[in-house]
């Protein structure tokens, strides 16, 4: 099991890395064929005209790295969980649904990040208590 962690930490970290280096301008912009509908296209020209969400993502993926490194899964599994689920959204209600090409790599990211809050599911038992 602890072998099985280690694979999945090293996993999940690269995922992460994905989107540092999109941020610094090491993948070429997103165009249209890499979509299966305008829409879906449409929402994410917006994000990237914003500028500003795809630097708050970059960030928050860099210190969950950071934290990966330090072993800190729970606290990880927590700060990423809301940008797992709009990306697994976002692939489900505008482009297409979760089995297309585009959605694996969201949906690995969801997988990775439910596996590490059922992992970790005792430490938030302090949260839901008053």
């Amino acid at each position: 099991m602890k072998i099985l962690n280690i694979i999945f930490r090293i996993v999940l970290g690269l995922l992460i890395i994905t989107p540092i280096l999109g941020v610094t301008g090491m993948f070429p912009a997103p165009t249209a064929d890499m979509y299966n509908s305008i829409e879906a296209f449409a929402f994410i020209e917006i994000i990237m005209a914003s500028g500003y969400i795809t630097w708050i993502m970059a960030l928050v993926f860099a210190a969950s790295l950071v934290l990966i490194i330090m072993n800190r899964m729970a606290l990880v599994a927590l700060l990423i969980l809301p940008i797992t689920v709009n990306i697994v959204a976002f692939h489900a209600f505008l482009d297409g649904g979760l089995f297309t090409s585009g959605a694996i790599m969201g949906n690995v990211l969801f997988l990775l990040n439910l596996y590490f809050l059922w992992q970790n599911r005792l430490q938030y038992k302090s949260l839901w208590q008053k």
